[in-house]
Parts: structure tokens; C-alpha cells; sequence
């Protein structure tokens, strides 16, 4: 049974937004949640984070972008020569074991480190753009601080929880999801609330507008 508040959020998800998928994952997270089934931190974390990263692009129509550190890697590995290794390269002072690494993959080099530089910026602007899209801000350097840092630390501690862990999660943990996922719904049920608010002053201007 959902609370007042978790409704508007999960009729803004379904019927405003149209976005059925995110409607009946949010609805199923606080399900399990409340019942507290069997795996539920890592299936609510998941949830939690698949809503923060998927939702305002979703609604966008903007694809997201992942860095491909495993192809990055494999294209450094394929040019690596093992004895370029500092193991290697210390068993003697001899000047013929130094090296220069090749400008080629120097190259391949400075690219793995410019996408991951552009993955942490596209993360931090994904942080603001919930922000941007439904409350109304216009620009990161608008929204309060305290609600950036509620933001980062709900999907930081989602995305550390949303896999399968070989350790048990004590009870701290499991207060912890509930508190993080509280918070995600306090800001879906303030987006749900500012949307619903613009509906009724565009109908009201309709309104009066036809008198």
C-alpha cells in the first residue's frame, strides 16, 4: 500500500512522464522494502540507482555514455611489451634497459586518461541535471549545496551496494538503504510536485484564456 506522497510519485512516473518501466520499478522497490525480502538491499540499491542515472535521460531523449575501459585497456595491452615492466627495468642500471614508451602508445595512453577524465565530468553534470530538468535550476551553481550532497551520497551509496557481495550486510546497512532511498523519493515526490504544480498554472492560464 502506498503512502500519499509515494502515489504522486509513482502517478507522475506513469502517467505524467509516461514512463510505465520507472513507475512499477519504484513501486517494487518500496515493496521490497517493506517487506524486507530476501536480497532486498541489492535489488532496492539497483533500483535506486537505476532511477538516479536512467530517468533524466530517459526523459531527455539523451543516450547515455559510458567510458569503455575494457577496450581502452586491451588496446594498451596489445602494445605492451612485458619487458617494459619496472620489475624488469630494475635489474639493471645499464642504460641499454631504459626505455621511451612509443608515441603511439603515449597516445593510447593520454586518450584512456581524457575519457576517463570525460566520464567523471558527464557524472557530475549527471548530479545536476535531476536538478536542472525537474526543479526548475537553471545552472549546477544555483542548486544548495546540502541537496547536491544528499544527491551524491544517496547514488554513491547505491552504487556501491547494487551487486552481489560475498560479506553480509548488518543491520546498519540495512537502515542505511532505507534512508538513502527515502531521500531519492523525497526528490521524485518534490519533481512530481513542481510538474504537477506547472500543469495547473498552464491549465489555469488555458482557462482564463477561454473566458
Amino acid at each position: 500500500m502506498l503512502t500519499e506522497n509515494q502515489q504522486t510519485v509513482f502517478d507522475w512516473l506513469n502517467d505524467v512522464l509516461q514512463l510505465p518501466v520507472f513507475a512499477e520499478v519504484y513501486r517494487g522497490a518500496l515493496d521490497i522494502l517493506a517487506k524486507k525480502s530476501p536480497g532486498y538491499i541489492t535489488f532496492v540499491s539497483h533500483a535506486g540507482r537505476d532511477l538516479m542515472n536512467i530517468l533524466v535521460p530517459t526523459v531527455r531523449g539523451t543516450k547515455r555514455v559510458q567510458v569503455q575501459y575494457v577496450q581502452l585497456v586491451e588496446e594498451l595491452k596489445n602494445d605492451w611489451k612485458d619487458e617494459w615492466s619496472a620489475a624488469e627495468s630494475n635489474t639493471s642500471d645499464n642504460a641499454e634497459n631504459r626505455h621511451l614508451i612509443p608515441y603511439d602508445l603515449c597516445e593510447k595512453i593520454k586518450k584512456l586518461i581524457d575519457e576517463h577524465k570525460a566520464g567523471r565530468d558527464r557524472a557530475t553534470e549527471a548530479d545536476s541535471s535531476f536538478f536542472i530538468t525537474f526543479l526548475g535550476y537553471a545552472s549546477q551553481e544555483e542548486i544548495p549545496a546540502h541537496l547536491s550532497q544528499q544527491w551524491r551520497s544517496a547514488i554513491k551509496w547505491f552504487r556501491a551496494h547494487a551487486h552481489l557481495r560475498v560479506d553480509s550486510f548488518d543491520m546498519a546497512v540495512s537502515y542505511e538503504v532505507e534512508q538513502h532511498f527515502q531521500t531519492l523519493s523525497d526528490f521524485l515526490y518534490t519533481a512530481a510536485g513542481s510538474a504537477l504544480e506547472q500543469l495547473r498554472s498552464i491549465h489555469e492560464i488555458l482557462e482564463e484564456a477561454n473566458k
